[in-house]
């Protein structure tokens, strides 16, 4: 395993074989289920052994890990271009959290491509879940700050302080077990009614 390579991974970061291995077993995890796909399943779908598959990755985990992260960077992006846009910080804050609820229902939901794989990596302390995590940190403290620098949000709290709040209050709208358990309209109705709370309490 190289450097360049996440943990668990192994031969070329870019090989064919390798892209192949983790589309068949998104198929798997999203026909079956995580748990109840093993190495030797995604092995037979692609057609080759089991051992040759450990040539790629190195546990049934670190396949998982790849899948999932694929399946959250489509988040994470989205997240991205909205906290780097040049619309007012209140908009963008909006649009974040607008979008954190709109791709959760999708990705867990609506496609449940994820909720099952999802749910594991939580349980686990998978190292991209924190990644994810991060993101969604940093693209809330740089909203946060676009504001305070333009006027419209208030300076005195402590950003860091503003920023974790914000992203303890907007973590039911974006994890998979407490999305399942609301209705997506209900879901809808109550994140508007928090954004506008939390968008009042930033006012200066």
């Amino acid at each position: 395993m190289t450097d360049n390579n996440p943990a668990g991974q192994r031969g070329p970061a870019e090989h064919e074989r390798r892209d192949q291995i983790l589309e068949l077993a998104n198929e798997l995890f999203s026909a079956h289920g995580y748990r109840k796909t093993s190495v030797t399943d995604i092995a037979k779908a692609v057609g080759v052994s089991s051992a040759y598959l450990y040539r790629f990755f190195d546990s049934k985990q670190a396949i998982g890990e790849a899948v999932c992260a694929m399946t959250l960077a489509k988040i994470d992006v989205a997240l991205k271009e909205i906290a780097e846009r040049d619309d007012s910080a209140t908009q963008r804050l909006r649009d974040l959290l607008d979008c954190l609820l709109a791709k959760g229902l999708e990705l867990f939901l609506k496609e449940r491509r994820m909720h099952d794989i999802v749910v594991v990596a939580i349980e686990n302390q998978w190292h991209h879940m924190s990644v994810h995590d991060d993101i969604i940190y940093e693209a809330i403290r740089r909203i946060v700050a676009d504001g305070r620098e333009s006027g419209e949000f208030e300076r005195k709290t402590p950003l860091d302080e503003v920023t974790i709040a914000i992203r303890k209050t907007a973590a039911v709208y974006g994890h998979p077990v407490l999305l399942e358990l609301n209705d997506p309209d209900e879901l809808k109705r109550n994140l508007a009614a928090v954004t506008g709370l939390i968008l009042r309490s930033l006012a200066p």
